[in-house]
């Protein structure tokens, strides 16, 4: 089953690092889309007051997961993956 992943960045290494991380750990069928905060995009505006983006990075997946930082595990697609960050990260 495919997510969409959003990642929220502000330019900084830490952000970029996370990009990586997530583009060679998701599956082909994943959507990822990378929004910079700082665009002043009112899209990014809404999306950071809906998920309550306090800080960068932070990953969402499925508007339901929400990573603050860069995560200390490897990202990789599998229901199995999901089901860990839906009960260690829920939004």
């Amino acid at each position: 089953m495919p997510h969409l992943i959003e990642v929220f960045t502000g330019g900084c290494s830490l952000c970029r690092k996370v990009v990586n991380i997530v583009t060679v750990g998701k599956c082909r069928d994943c959507i990822m889309r990378v929004f910079d905060v700082d665009s002043g995009d009112e899209e990014v505006k809404m999306k950071r007051k809906l998920y309550k983006i306090t800080a960068v990075p932070t990953i969402v997946v499925d508007g339901r997961i929400k990573v603050v930082g860069v995560p200390d595990f490897p990202w990789f697609c599998g229901d199995d993956f999901y089901r860990f960050l839906e009960k260690n990260f829920p939004l």
